[in-house]
């Protein structure tokens, strides 16, 4: 069963929209290291604050799933209150995307949202009953006075803000797809899945426009159980079709934005022990409409039927990566977004804009969790995510921009091995050219070096982030020298705590790539901008190196010229985890320790005796 359609949507600019019942009333309202201490990567940082340019505007953007109100409280008051709560400070959203919405409720209009494009009214939408399936469980906990109110994706605008509607309108993006039955499952048409927009104009902005587009992609716990049959390659298509919607958009300026907001119910990320694999397991594997769908599509084993499920899992983030859009955060900076601990409700953008602020309320509690409640009256079974987009004309820079783990090791898989280069920071180098000599030889020239073993241009240097400045001889000049090398290529990566680009203007133009990952901070309110906390725990860019980047399963490859106690500790703790590591002997110009001209991880490499040469021979590997 499917609802009548009315006719392509509407673009002219119209004010906001009464979609139907409710709403069309009147508005009223590892060995144990040294504690990171002196000597630490960042402890001479000279970036700087730099003021907001001029042509910059901030743009908020909330995503709000309301679960068809099945979770609202009954006391309205105190969910008004809530609300005003969650939207209320200094950046309040200018847009909110709802998915899960109902045609006939409107909680936002009391304080102070218009509704502008809603789903419903475009015809694109279906019953609270049809979208799940006719689960009983599921209608049981809801009203069933709702059960034949429309499901709809919708865009509310802050009444107040200064970004204007220019257009707005409607799509749908699923197919008319036929599920099979069977084992407990309904037989019939997939659900309609649609897409709501807006094109954004502000008056300071005037060669750009900013595209909302809050959609609620094929997934969830309903047609998970359809996964086998071919629902991957709809899910990818579905994204397709949004980012297509976008590039085809009518009068395109090189500066518009576009911003892709959504319940993808998916995390990002599926491992053999996350949540999605327990979620599996749990509630997918066990299915005997999965077990037949299976059978019949001749999937052999427990293995290649989970295989499948993460390629359904993970297929709308593989084609956002296709269209080289990136994310706005991911579970780093919000843990979770579901009531089951998953991060499923995302932001991406066609282009890297820095995100200024991302927030998550709590508006649910989690299913399995144990110890406090995250909020005392939950209004749904999600979190709200609000973002804060800084939107501006592009910048001329060569430089890419990751924000979340996920773009970046999708980047990082681009090589075929990875090396980080570590040095003196504030101690600098006495003989900085020797330096860079010794280590091209290394990356370079060598029979065995990283060049000749995986190709010129193939492999990638990761470093942490330092700021540039040639007249103190750090590891900054070294890595940037070493880029500038005539006759060779090293595509060099800066990864940095986000606080960076937020308040200082981001890392200078001698890196060709920059992650910047959520800065962490020690319980007195200081940076942790590497290193190791007094309990051995890896913080900062460390953690970043030896914990984020070994899930590239890339070849990877630690170098120390020279460094004080903190690359000591590094290179055990690399050493440890079994990456092939190298140290060159470096004198410090201002050594940190004087009976250590060269820092001491220098004797921690002459010490070394049970090892294995690396195929790339300079380097050593813990003899497993």
């Amino acid at each position: 069963k499917t609802l009548g359609r009315r006719g392509p949507a509407a673009t002219g600019t119209r004010g906001p929209v009464r979609p139907m019942g409710a709403l069309c009333s009147s508005r009223s309202g590892p060995a144990q290291p040294t504690p990171l201490s002196s000597g630490s990567r960042m402890e001479s940082c000279c970036y700087r604050q730099k003021e907001m340019p001029r042509g910059r505007e901030p743009l908020a953007v909330m995503t709000l799933n309301l679960q068809y109100f099945s979770s609202y409280p009954k006391d309205l008051e105190a969910a008004k209150e809530r609300l005003a709560e969650v939207l209320k400070g200094e950046d309040m959203p200018d847009v909110i995307c709802v998915q899960e919405g109902l045609n006939t409720r409107d909680v936002l209009d009391q304080v102070g949202y218009d509704v502008w494009v809603c789903s419903a009214k475009e015809g694109k939408a279906q019953s609270v009953y049809e979208m799940v399936y006719g689960d009983r469980p599921t209608l049981q906990a809801c009203d069933p006075a709702c059960h034949q109110d429309l499901l709809c994706n919708q865009l509310y605008m802050r009444r107040g803000t200064r970004w204007r509607v220019e257009s707005q309108g409607c799509e749908q993006i699923s197919s008319n797809l036929e599920l099979a039955g069977g084992g407990g499952r309904l037989q019939g048409p997939l659900a309609i899945r649609s897409m709501v927009w807006v094109r954004l104009r502000h008056p300071d902005l005037p060669n750009l426009s900013a595209y909302i587009l809050c959609a609620h992609i094929t997934g969830g716990r309903f047609e998970d159980q359809y996964f086998v049959q071919q629902l991957a390659e709809e899910r990818k298509l579905q994204l397709r079709r949004i980012i297509t919607f976008f590039n085809d958009r009518p009068n395109p300026q090189p500066d518009d934005v576009g911003i892709l907001v959504g319940d993808f119910n998916a995390t990002s990320v599926y491992t053999k022990d996350g949540p999605m694999h327990g979620y599996y397991k749990a509630s997918i594997a066990s299915s005997e409409g999965v077990k037949s769908d299976a059978r019949t599509a001749g999937v052999v084993g427990e293995d290649e039927l989970e295989d499948l499920f993460k390629d359904y899992m993970i297929s709308p983030f593989r084609e956002i990566s296709f269209h080289n859009w990136t994310f706005a955060y991911d579970r780093q900076q919000v843990r979770y977004t579901s009531g089951f601990g998953h991060c499923i409700d995302h932001m991406a953008m066609n282009r890297p804009l820095q995100v200024r602020e991302t927030q998550v309320h709590y508006l649910t509690n989690q299913r399995f969790a144990k110890g406090k409640d995250d909020c005392d009256l939950p209004l749904t079974d999600h979190n709200a995510v609000k973002s804060v987009f800084m939107i501006e004309g592009k910048e001329d820079t060569h430089v890419s921009v990751f924000r979340t783990e996920y773009d970046f090791l999708n980047h990082l898989r681009e090589f075929q091995a990875v090396v980080h280069i570590s040095g003196f920071g504030k101690q600098q180098y006495e003989n900085p050219d020797e330096v860079i000599d010794a280590v091209s030889k290394v990356l370079f020239e060598n029979e065995y070096s990283l060049d000749a073993v995986y190709g010129e241009g193939k492999w990638a240097a990761c470093y942490g982030g330092d700021p540039l400045n040639e007249q103190e001889p750090d590891v900054a000049v070294l890595v940037d020298r070493l880029r500038r090398k005539p006759n060779h290529k090293m595509y060099l990566i800066a990864i940095q705590a986000d606080i960076v680009e937020k308040e200082w203007g981001g890392v200078g133009n001698h890196v060709d790539a920059v992650y910047y990952y959520p800065t962490e901070r020690y319980e007195d309110g200081k940076v942790a901008w590497g290193g190791f906390r007094e309990d051995g725990t890896l913080v900062g860019t460390t953690r970043i190196l030896l914990e984020v980047n070994p899930l590239s399963k890339l070849p990877l490859y630690w170098i120390a010229a020279g460094g004080g106690s903190i690359t000591r500790d590094e290179l055990k703790a690399a050493w440890a985890r079994n990456i092939a590591i190298w140290s060159v002997a470096a004198k410090a110009r201002f050594p940190q320790d004087p009976s250590l001209p060269y820092g001491p991880c220098r004797e921690f490499w002459e010490e070394l005796k049970d090892y294995e040469e690396d195929k790339a021979r300079d380097f050593r590997r813990k003899r497993q």
